[in-house]
């Protein structure tokens, strides 16, 4: 439970990283995965368990980069459009892509507690960003569709990362995770340079914000996410995995001065409440 409440926490700052370095999305998602999985392989060694790095050389944790490439790409270019909160939020609307894959391929229809939870956080995603959406800048409805890609590549990560880190007992989070970070900063890398970016740092801020973004976010809070989902009971989990989306936007109010008001912040409230409740109704 401890290692769960700390990985969310920590991993709610990853989007203020993002946005404190100033880069293109493709840079910061390249500095991410390459610095996060060095400090994974690093801590790997430092335990002697580099062998367990070239068990998870395997498909699943290849087809993890890739997911997990397009989902960062996606959400990196939600922050710089909407902000750290709101680009966090809408991302995590995965919930309800996994589930509903998850009772197709099961053949299942989803619990009603679901569906309710569904609806709920709809209903919150229309008053944050649906109001007047026609009337928003162009840079904010690039910044909704972005967030809403961001999703469903994050669904499609997380279905793929349970395979990875236990497939046939190969390997563990660590391992996999350190693979898949340094196969996704491989694939970052060429993206970046074949797009016109430079992988060139323009600030000290940016270097300290990236090496935050990777050593942070993504070594030390997917690791400590990762074991602590092990041992704790699903709805506890999804309540205490909200932590991230929910601090992301108290982040943004704090730190960059977002502007809000009583129905934005109710339907992030809804958005919230729903998220949780079909996070703990998976059929």
């Amino acid at each position: 439970m401890g290692q769960l409440l700390f990985g969310a926490v920590i991993i709610s700052f990853s989007a203020v990283f993002v946005k404190l370095a100033g880069v293109p999305p493709a840079v910061s998602a390249f500095y991410r995965m390459c610095f996060g999985g060095l400090t994974l392989l690093g801590l790997l060694a430092a335990t002697g368990n580099l062998a367990a790095a070239r068990r998870a050389l395997a498909w699943p944790a290849l087809a993890c980069a890739v997911f997990f490439s397009a989902d960062l790409l996606c959400w990196h270019a939600s922050i710089n459009y909407i902000g750290p909160g709101l680009a966090t939020l809408v991302g995590n609307f995965q919930v309800f892509l996994v589930t509903i894959v998850a009772a197709v391929t099961a053949r299942r229809v989803p619990k009603p507690g679901f569906l309710a939870g569904m609806a709920v956080a709809v209903a919150g995603l229309y008053l944050v960003v649906g109001r007047g959406f026609a009337g928003q800048t162009p840079e904010f409805r690039l910044g909704v569709g972005y967030g809403l890609a961001t999703a469903v590549f994050y669904g499609l990560f997380i279905l793929t990362l349970k395979k990875a880190v236990t497939d046939q007992g190969r390997a563990g989070p660590m391992a996999a995770m350190a693979v898949l970070s340094l196969a996704g900063a491989a694939l970052l890398g060429p993206v970046a340079v074949l797009g016109g970016d430079s992988l060139a740092l323009p600030t000290t801020v940016s270097v300290w914000a990236l090496v935050g973004l990777g050593v942070i976010g993504q070594g030390i809070g997917w690791l400590s996410i990762s074991h602590g989902l092990a041992g704790a009971r699903p709805a506890l989990a999804g309540l205490v995995l909200l932590l991230q989306p929910t601090l992301s936007y108290v982040w943004d109010v704090l730190f960059f001065a977002k502007p809000t008001g009583p129905v934005e912040l109710a339907g992030v409230a809804l958005a919230l409440a729903g998220i949780y409740v079909g996070s703990t109704q998976r059929s």
